[in-house]
């Protein structure tokens, strides 16, 4: 007959019932970030005749938030887009902006959900 005594899972137990509050917790930390990215590419491609529509990306006429598991940056600005689609007098900077500047981030993001998954698993581990 083989006994085997397995120390720890208690500790380890605790731990992993904690699981979903650690994992909103680094994912809400993660989106933060990615939307930030998101907000500063998108501004850095915005086409600008006065600089309204850039400045209100994530701005005050604009929002950017995080809830839960789900983020979102934009603008409220009027003509935004129709400058998003190429229209309009702006002279400097590019059409479809906001989706240049998530493809652009899309790097960033996949290494920043790839850190939330890690620190969840040494959280889950120490």
């Amino acid at each position: 007959m083989i006994s085997l005594r397995i120390t720890g899972l208690e500790g380890l137990n605790r731990r992993f019932k904690k699981s979903p509050i650690l994992l909103n917790r680094e994912v809400k930390k993660s989106l933060g970030k990615i939307v930030s990215m998101i907000e500063g590419e998108s501004k850095r491609r915005t086409p600008v005749d006065s600089g309204l529509l850039r400045s209100s990306i994530g701005g005050s006429r604009g929002w950017k938030w995080v809830k839960g598991w789900t983020a979102s940056v934009g603008t409220n600005v009027k003509y935004a887009m129709a400058v998003h689609e190429g229209h309009g007098r702006h002279n400097i900077g590019e059409r479809k902006y906001m989706e240049k500047g998530a493809e652009a981030s899309k790097s960033f993001i996949q290494k920043q959900m790839k850190r939330a998954m890690d620190n969840l698993a040494r959280e889950l581990t120490r």
